[in-house]
Formats: structure tokens, sequence, C-alpha cells
């Protein structure tokens, strides 16, 4: 018998960090009885926008779950203080940090972290090494990412959409030079571009909570990325609980139109469960993929 959702309320408030305010939104179950919480670690640029409707289904649905689901627009993102153009890499791990220092110390904690949003999350790890971790087609590698995202700039010369530029140099030069660049309609700070570029997918020594580890293709049956694989095998042998599922749906963080993946949906309350007690008893169902 399927136990009825609970209540949800929602909460948005301004909240103080460095350099100015950030945009917060808290989705608990109405009658107080969180079980934990949930802090969400959005993607890179466009990808966080197309990613908005997917996060805010998530959020209510683990909300009435019993999670207190935090969802905060780090700096120079969505409705909070700044401009892309002043986003420093240092400045959205402290925002993550931030959320996790206000998240109660005596429930479990998950960090949710949506493409390089895997990697922000990961950068936090050493605030609370107990926190678990879910992640949403998790980018492994900054450096990739980033060279993925300042390939819009070529494309948009292709096509004659992108602005003009006296330099000789190319996106990625004048970012390791220290100059600004515009990819895409957002402005890209260095010390952004660095950070991002810098980092790699990875969990201290001292990491002791577990992975959800979610990714999205044409095929249920597929197998997970080579590059996923590998690194869910390094982590595995060191003794990390890494629970991994690859499900059917649109890959709804850079399709054209707004896109829904509800088997990504169903997978997460699975891996999270709906209460304490049955969060541990969820691991076993969720799907145990061999790399």
């Amino acid at each position: 018998m399927s136990v009825p959702a609970r209540p949800v309320v929602q909460q948005a408030a301004f909240v103080g960090g460095a350099a100015g305010m950030r945009w917060r939104l808290v989705s608990e179950p109405a009658d107080g009885g969180c079980i934990g919480t949930v802090i969400a670690v959005h993607a890179f640029a466009e990808e966080m926008n197309k990613s908005r409707h997917m996060a805010a289904r998530m959020a209510r649905l683990l909300a009435a779950d019993g999670w207190r689901v935090v969802q905060k627009d780090l700096l120079g993102c969505g409705d909070s203080s700044g401009d892309f153009g002043d986003a420093t890499w240092p400045a959205w791990v402290a925002d993550v940090d931030d959320e996790l220092a206000r998240a109660d110390a005596g429930r479990p904690v998950w960090l949710w972290g949506t493409r390089a949003g895997a990697l922000l999350a990961a950068a936090a790890l050493p605030r609370r090494p107990q926190a678990n971790l879910l992640l949403w087609q998790p980018a492994l590698s900054g450096a990739q990412h980033l060279q993925q995202f300042l390939r819009l700039h070529a494309g948009a010369r292709i096509v004659g959409s992108g602005k003009a530029s006296s330099s000789a140099q190319s996106p990625a030069q004048q970012l390791r030079a220290g100059m600004p660049v515009e990819i895409g309609g957002y402005e890209v700070n260095p010390a952004l571009a660095a950070g991002l570029e810098a980092a790699s997918f990875d969990v201290p020594a001292d990491f002791s909570g577990r992975i959800a580890w979610c990714e999205v293709g044409a095929d249920a049956a597929a197998d997970m990325s080579p590059a996923a694989a590998r690194v869910v095998e390094r982590l595995r042998a060191r003794g990390v609980a890494v629970a991994t599922e690859v499900l059917a749906g649109p890959p709804f963080w850079q399709t054209q139109e707004i896109e829904v993946c509800e088997a990504l949906l169903q997978c997460s309350q699975r891996a999270l469960g709906p209460s304490a007690g049955a969060s541990t008893a969820a691991a076993a169902v969720f799907a145990e993929s061999a790399p």
C-alpha cells in the first residue's frame, strides 16, 4: 500500500553571502518533521536554466518524502547578487559550504549535484565528509566541461552570431591570460574558469557517506559512460559505497525545449528513501551496476 505524500511548504528568502545576497528556496514537509537535509548544487550556465524545471519537481517530491530541500542560486546566478561575470570558483564553493554549515548536524545530509554541480559538491565535502552525494549526470572533469562550454564560442562565430573579437587568442587563451570572455551570453571570469578547469570529481580520504550516481541515456539497458565507470571502480576499490543506475530519458540539461525525465525523479526518491530508516533499505533496492 502506498503512503500518501505529506503536504509541502516552500519559503523563499534572500540570505547573506560573500559579496551580497543569495536567493534561497526551502521546501519541506508542512508538519516540520524533517528527516534530514538535501542541498541542491545547480549546473553551470545555461545547463542550470535547462535543469530548473526538473530541480523544482525533485525538490517538491523529496520534501513530500520528509526531506528539507534547499535550493540556492550561487553568486552571479539567477536572482542572487551580482552578474555571472562576478562569479569565481572559490565563491561558489563557499556558497555550498555555507549551506552545509546550516544543515542539522544530527540528521542525514545529501549534496545533490547536477552536472558541474557534482564538482562543486565534491569540493565542499571536506567541510562535512559524512555527507552523502546524489549525482545527476555528473561532470567528472572541469577542464573538459569548460572546453565543451567554450566550443559555444566557436559555434556562434561560425553561424555569425558571435561578437567580433580583435584578439587573435582563443577564449581559453584569453581566460588563462586573465581576461574575461563572453560565451553564449555569459561573461566568464578568469577566476571561475581557472577553478573549473582545475576541478575533477573525487571525494576526500575521510569520506564516509554514500553516493547515488544517476546517468540518463537513450536506453536504460546501456552501460555507464566509460569515464564514469572508471571513477566508480576507483571509488569502490577505496571502499566507498556507490550505487549506480542508467535511466532512459531525455538529456534535459541541454535540450532545446524543457524536458522532464520521470525515471530520474523516481530513481532519486528510491535512493534517498521516504524516511531516515528507509534510506538504508532504499540503497539496497537502488541498482548497483557493475562498471
